[in-house]
């Protein structure tokens, strides 16, 4: 079962130029009209005086947060309850109309998710009788930053945090994310990464030649160049973040020498997340709002704050087609939405302390594992933890984006069982402060 809320829709926030101590503005705060938010209660309870776990879903449709996951043995261990938000614009909690229009989408951005989490914690609070819980937030990758930085911006309504592959520096020219990709695939068979380039420049040539060779084998009539690139080169990075580095080079050994490998790469792609259709400017353009598809809303958010391009940068040899620098994502971004947009991210860190949040921030737990890229944009590591900021690096082959999030099973890498024991140890501490 899912439940609504109502949230003010039209307000437009800013946030004050300041690291510590930041306060939140409202630009219009004569606008009543609202929108609702939907939520999820999973096993939640109700007691007044137990902790209570918010799951912040992101970029995607939300859900409920299932019985046998990690975040709900958290909760069991402390006695607690657990209950997920959906962001506002993705799956049906959508203020604005029905339309995905740029004026709209001015109202998408992390700032105004935050505040609705804010919101929703005071609707806990006062409307479901839960003045006296702790309350804590969880999240994974962009909503593990998301999590970071309610505790950073909001201490007095989070009692504490866990950021799992949070991406809490939004980073501009991110090419430490496909030197990550290179430095994996490098470690796992002989010729994987050669062929991983070959392919690359075969795609290329044959694109050139005729590019409906390359549209007929993704099935996909409705790429232009750019955005078959940033597809094509997801294909391969991605695999790899999931933590299926072993799976992509064993299958790239397997293919090399098959002449339909341009195929068989889109039974790859199909199987691991990158879909065409969300890479192409024909439905990244479409104002239409499907409650299933994400596309135009996230490119939003990345093309106007958070960025995370995954650029070559200075790589001489890198595993995506080697145009694909800051030019071509600011070309992208203008593509998508048909006028310029291109995020600040230096004010975006100078509002949420990118990593640094790991010095003025407290009681957040970082978790991040050995091969996933997404790494270089977040806290790894923590010189002390006197300010109970923990930084933990689950070590471990084919350990990927989230992995400490997962439903455990007796055969996870022992890097991770012990990573979740001494999450759910620091989090019956924090219960009990």
């Amino acid at each position: 079962f899912f439940f609504f809320f109502f949230f003010k829709q039209k307000t437009a926030y800013e946030m004050l130029r300041s690291l510590v101590g930041s306060e939140m503005c409202i630009r219009d705060s004569s606008n009543t009209e609202t929108f609702k938010q939907r939520y999820w209660p999973g096993n939640f309870m109700g007691k007044n005086d137990k902790p209570v776990f918010i799951y912040i879903c992101a970029e995607a449709k939300g859900s409920y947060v299932k019985p046998n996951s990690f975040i709900m043995k958290i909760a069991e261990k402390v006695g607690g309850s657990v209950v997920s938000l959906e962001h506002r614009f993705y799956g049906e909690s959508f203020p604005q109309g029905e339309e995905l229009t740029l004026k709209n989408l001015e109202y998408l951005s992390h700032d105004q998710a935050l505040a609705d989490v804010a919101y929703f914690i005071g609707f806990l609070k006062e409307e479901k009788g839960l003045g006296n819980s702790k309350v804590f937030t969880v999240g994974g990758s962009y909503a593990g930053a998301l999590s970071a930085w309610m505790r950073y911006k909001y201490p007095h309504l989070v009692a504490g945090a866990l950021s799992s592959s949070g991406v809490v520096n939004a980073v501009l020219d991110f090419y430490q994310f496909d030197e990550h990709v290179k430095n994996v695939v490098a470690n796992r068979t002989k010729d994987c990464e050669t062929t991983i380039r070959k392919v690359i420049s075969e795609a290329e040539s044959l694109w050139k030649i005729n590019p409906w060779i390359i549209r007929n084998a993704h099935k996909a009539p409705y790429f232009e160049w750019e955005d078959f690139e940033f597809y094509y080169s997801d294909i391969f990075v991605e695999t790899v973040q999931y933590g299926r580095g072993s799976h992509l080079c064993q299958y790239m050994d397997k293919i090399k020498f098959d002449k339909n490998r341009q195929e068989k790469l889109a039974e790859l792609a199909l199987n691991n997340r990158a879909q065409p259709h969300k890479y192409a400017f024909q439905y990244i353009r479409s104002t239409y709002h499907n409650p299933m598809h994400s596309y135009r809303q996230w490119t939003y958010q990345f093309c106007s704050a958070l960025a995370y391009f995954n650029s070559v940068g200075p790589l001489k040899d890198p595993l995506r087609f080697k145009n694909m620098n800051l030019a071509y994502w600011r070309s992208y971004c203008m593509k998508s939405f048909g006028t310029e947009i291109f995020p600040n991210t230096n004010h975006t860190n100078a509002l949420y302390g990118d990593v640094r949040i790991k010095d003025v921030a407290s009681r957040i737990i970082f978790t991040n594992a050995r091969d996933d890229p997404w790494q270089w944009a977040g806290v790894r590591e923590v010189e002390t933890n006197k300010r109970e900021i923990y930084a933990k690096l689950m070590d471990c082959k084919d350990c990927g984006h989230c992995i400490d999030l997962h439903e455990p099973d007796v055969n996870d890498p022992e890097a991770v069982t012990k990573a979740r024991k001494e999450i759910i140890d620091i989090f019956s501490y924090w219960v009990t402060q």
